[in-house]
């Protein structure tokens, strides 16, 4: 875990923005993002940058489905020979095998372009990011009828799959000389624990803990989002850097897990709180409104006893998801607000 790297309320996203303008989601990440930029996805670009396509390249006996929407593994065929030469690449430990296309990711070239040429003088970190695993699994459905997240061999694909394309975002931007952090996304865990997701808890951290370590053993940080309510603890549980909650609607529930906060703190952890609203409330919400949110936030970890020095140290601002289902117009307000807040709280926190 680095030890170098200060929060200090930087501001990043999550990702998606529903530009079809490569160009200007660059420059908006980048000038709204001052600190810690990350590449925009562009799922109304194509459907190759929905979350969940977007990382499947190299992703055997895997095929999009006629309505460009939907990914199938067929495991009813003979799978031996392609499983044999997915292992056999992933032995070989080159992320170069196992890259993200144009074609999927436009908006992550564009980023490199961008910083290639933009000033970095601002820059303290700079953020990628891929599914998470479990999110993947539950996502993509075998031609037995079951999803991959129950198919023991390619849920083990998957997670090394993902773990490889972690790792060759990494190598590209972190060849900037900054500190890297590659968040793992999962929306997936708000059904963890339900009859939606029927898989242990050591199932769970143990996919999740290989996608991290193989960014850890580079040098690099991890993040997970996730944009509902889950079993926090579970994943503070893991080996995860960075834990990213929608903190303008569930702050309260992420809250009454404090004790584990205070122990994921303790042992060098971090908070990414979304507190940008990225729902129509974004329409009518204020400055104001999300400081105050921010304080009691904050008043109230340190209340359990986590000094305020720690939690402004240990933080980062975030919107509360991505942008990419929103218009233009709402988009470019979440993005101009997780500046403002970023801001606001670096001087008063």
């Amino acid at each position: 875990m680095s030890t170098n790297f200060k929060g200090n309320f930087a501001a990043t996203a999550i990702g998606s923005l529903p530009h079809t303008d490569v160009r200007k989601a660059c420059e908006i990440m980048y000038t709204s993002l001052p600190e810690m930029p990350c590449w925009p996805q562009m799922p109304r670009m194509s459907a190759n940058e929905d979350m969940c396509i977007q990382y499947t390249e190299g992703l055997p006996c895997a095929a999009l489905q006629a309505d460009g929407k939907t990914m199938l593994i067929d495991d009813v065929r003979d799978s031996s020979a392609a499983l044999a030469d997915f292992y056999d690449k992933y032995l070989k430990n080159d992320p170069d095998m196992f890259p993200i296309s144009r074609d999927c990711a436009i908006g992550f070239y564009a980023m490199l372009d961008h910083l290639n040429k933009a000033s970095k003088n601002n820059l303290r970190a700079i953020k990628g990011h891929i599914v998470g695993p479990i999110t993947l699994a539950g996502s993509i459905k075998m031609a037995s009828g079951i999803t991959a997240l129950y198919s023991e061999e390619f849920f083990d694909v998957i997670i090394k799959l993902l773990s490889m394309k972690a790792q060759w975002q990494f190598t590209k931007l972190s060849s900037y000389g900054f500190p890297t952090i590659i968040f793992a996304d999962e929306p997936y865990l708000t059904s963890f624990g339900s009859a939606f997701m029927n898989i242990s808890r050591e199932k769970a951290i143990n996919a999740m803990n290989e996608v991290y370590e193989s960014v850890q053993a580079r040098g690099g940080m991890t993040g997970t989002h996730c944009c509902g309510n889950t079993d926090w603890a579970m994943l503070m549980e893991t080996k995860v850097d960075i834990v990213s909650f929608d903190a303008y609607e569930f702050m309260d529930k992420y809250l009454m897990y404090w004790q584990e906060i205070k122990a994921f703190i303790n042992r060098g952890g971090y908070m990414a709180w979304g507190i940008v609203p990225t729902s129509s409330k974004i329409n009518n919400v204020t400055l104001d409104d999300l400081k105050k949110r921010m304080d009691d936030g904050i008043k109230f970890l340190s209340d359990k006893g986590i000094p305020k020095s720690l939690i402004k140290e240990r933080s980062i601002i975030t919107p509360s998801c991505g942008t990419g289902t929103l218009t233009i117009e709402e988009a470019e307000r979440v993005m101009s607000l997780t500046c403002e807040i970023s801001t606001v709280m670096n001087k008063t926190a």
